[in-house]
């Protein structure tokens, strides 16, 4: 196996110095990364809260920080970003799947070359951390996407990885037509009987936003993450890079929204209900005016998160992803790869390293 591992290697090594490709480490020269993330042609990261400069200090500030992000670079000139962690046993994105970001403007074969050198990375890393898995986001599986190509060379599963979105430029009235129809007189009721105040770049009230912190962790029984995750949050939307939507009924708070914006995608990413005191449909309205707030803002699309099939989550994670399906203008079918840390020896030439 010794043999066959370092013959690999080799390959690899040869395939990389033929390509004129090798790999800046975040880790090795964080200087140089930074400076890569900041270039235009990468400009995608910033579009997307949880890949930003809001993501890449928010979820470290949870987990802690396990970064092990990487450049492809071609003759000196970077083509391909990996955000990735080592966080939790498995190579991903704390918590989330990889995200391969290519340069805009790269032709086919840069492209492919750069996809390759950055999975059998991943593998290295994978293998030097003694972690189980890596986990690849797949916006384009079925589409001709290279990562599909190469990690079905490799042998990897793939689960489905089902996206709501809401297009917000569509307006209104798309919105109400993809709106299941329950879900109409639901929002009436929030519309008349909630009454709403906000966290913003106008409304930068830090002692509401820490009753809305304090009002999660009864909710949710116990605290369940650092109260610096919480101020990277605040200090986000005091930005005016998000909003927090707290509402209200007879002075109580009963529901908070909290959504989060890149430069075109906002994200809802934590909602608090109190439906223990209220039998009532507290989240309905928030997300409907979350969708209207994120089109004043500027956002193109709204990304309510994940909806898991049935039977590939708990009960309570599909029924969320189900209240979610019902204000989504549209689901995006991407896919997850996911493969273990030792991998038979192949072809290096096939996109694949040991």
């Amino acid at each position: 196996m010794t043999g066959t591992l370092a013959a690999n290697s080799q390959r690899r090594s040869n395939a990389s110095r033929h390509n004129g490709l090798s790999v800046l480490s975040a880790r090795a020269d964080p200087a140089g990364f930074d400076r890569i993330l900041s270039d235009p042609v990468f400009a995608e990261i910033e579009t997307y809260p949880q890949t930003n400069i809001f993501g890449r200090v928010y979820n470290p500030a949870i987990y802690g920080n396990h970064d092990r992000s990487f450049a492809i670079v071609d003759g000196g000139v970077p083509i391909l970003l990996c955000q990735c962690s080592s966080d939790n046993g498995r190579l991903d994105f704390y918590r989330m799947p990889i995200r391969l970001v290519a340069g805009r403007g790269l032709d086919e074969d840069r492209r492919r070359a750069a996809v390759q050198s950055a999975l059998w990375r991943l593998d290295e890393i994978t293998r030097a951390n003694g972690l189980s898995e890596a986990v690849v986001l797949d916006e384009r599986a079925g589409l001709g996407s290279l990562i599909e190509e190469f990690c079905r060379a490799r042998g990897a599963t793939m689960d489905p990885h089902p996206v709501a979105c809401v297009d917000l430029t569509l307006g209104p009235t798309a919105w109400r037509a993809a709106l299941r129809k329950s879900s109409r007189s639901l929002i009436n009721w929030g519309r008349r009987n909630l009454s709403i105040k906000y966290v913003n770049k106008e409304t930068s009230d830090k002692a509401l936003f820490d009753r809305y912190r304090q009002f999660h962790a009864e909710v949710a029984g116990r605290v369940t993450r650092s109260v610096e995750s919480w101020d990277v949050m605040y200090e986000w939307m005091a930005r005016g890079r998000g909003e927090l939507i707290l509402g209200f009924l007879a002075d109580e708070l009963v529901s908070g929204s909290a959504f989060m914006d890149g430069t075109e995608i906002s994200v809802y990413m934590v909602g608090v209900y109190d439906r223990t005191k209220f039998d009532k449909p507290l989240a309905h309205y928030s997300i409907w005016h979350g969708i209207e707030r994120a089109r004043e803002r500027g956002m193109k699309v709204l990304e309510l998160g994940v909806i898991p099939p049935q039977g590939a989550a708990s009960d309570k994670e599909f029924q969320i992803g189900y209240f979610k399906r019902g204000f989504a203008t549209d689901i995006k079918e991407c896919v997850v790869w996911r493969w273990p840390s030792v991998l038979k020896a192949v072809n290096a030439e096939d996109g694949v390293a040991p």
